[in-house]
């Protein structure tokens, strides 16, 4: 892997051992290098592969609306993000989220701020991201020097969302959320109650919503024994109405046939945030 241009001690432009060009980041991968120069490939930490032509000229396009400050913010927070969420990001989010500061840095000269209408869900379907993306964006102030909103919270969280469904792009994350949020809205009006963050389960019917959704979008179908929760079902009508509500909605908004398991299922976690 030979170097093509440094962007900075730890980002660079390289031409991978396939002729392929790709973004690397990793702690001094492009210290004291020229171009031409071979790539130690145990500093990289992070790398994107260019796609073709398109990718390329996606990233020359790039680097005229950022700068390599933004490069070096984004990969601070992701590597930053990986150790305290445990889990690997995919390449894509280098340029995404660099992208993102860009325009969010922008925005901040102006005194331009907005939020999002899934805020609130962001925090409560994601809990572990929204509050990492919290302290980068207090990180972000420091570094800046700019006023930047806490509701670039939910937009840092969103991309690592993102970055950790694997095949998904951001309009698939956010079409998942969105989902998500419409069933929260029609459980907290049918029992008339607002659900608590730090209730145990609560957070347990967030995740079971979440993975619901997962399968849903995929085509998969949950296994699970369906004759006793049936019999549980029946003891909780009021509940099987509300999943039944929620079915309805699922299958006239996007036409989706939830299996009889999986309704049930979300029947026994309805009674479990009913009970509280």
């Amino acid at each position: 892997m030979k170097l093509r241009k440094a962007l900075n001690n730890n980002v660079a432009l390289v031409m991978d051992d396939d002729g392929r060009e790709a973004v690397i980041m990793g702690s001094g991968v492009a210290y004291n290098l020229k171009p031409g120069a071979q790539i130690d490939p145990l500093r990289i930490e992070k790398r994107f592969v260019l796609d073709g032509k398109s990718g390329r000229k996606g990233f020359d396009s790039l680097l005229k609306r950022i700068t390599v400050k933004d490069i070096e913010l984004a990969s601070d927070i992701i590597r930053r993000g990986e150790q305290r969420l445990g889990y690997r990001c995919n390449d894509s989010i280098l340029l995404t989220l660099s992208d993102h500061l860009g325009l969010m840095m922008e925005r901040a000269k102006k005194g331009i701020y907005f939020g999002t209408p899934l805020e609130w869900d962001i925090k409560l379907i994601y809990p572990k991201e929204f509050q990492y993306a919290r302290e980068a964006v207090d990180e972000l102030k420091k570094r800046t020097g700019y006023e930047i909103p806490e509701q670039e919270a939910s937009f840092i969280a969103l991309h690592f969302i993102n970055a950790n469904l694997q095949g998904n792009d951001m309009q698939e994350t956010l079409m998942c959320t969105k989902i998500i949020q419409n069933i929260l809205n029609i459980s907290r009006l049918y029992y008339r109650k607002e659900f608590r963050e730090d209730n145990f389960d609560v957070g347990r019917f967030v995740t079971h919503v979440r993975y619901f959704v997962r399968r849903q979008m995929k085509g998969e179908t949950l296994k699970m024994d369906v004759e006793l929760a049936r019999v549980i079902a029946e003891k909780c009508p009021e509940d099987y109405r509300c999943a039944m509500r929620i079915v309805h909605f699922l299958n006239q908004t996007y036409g989706w046939d939830v299996s009889e398991g999986e309704t049930l299922y979300l029947t026994l976690h309805l009674n479990r945030i009913n009970a509280n």
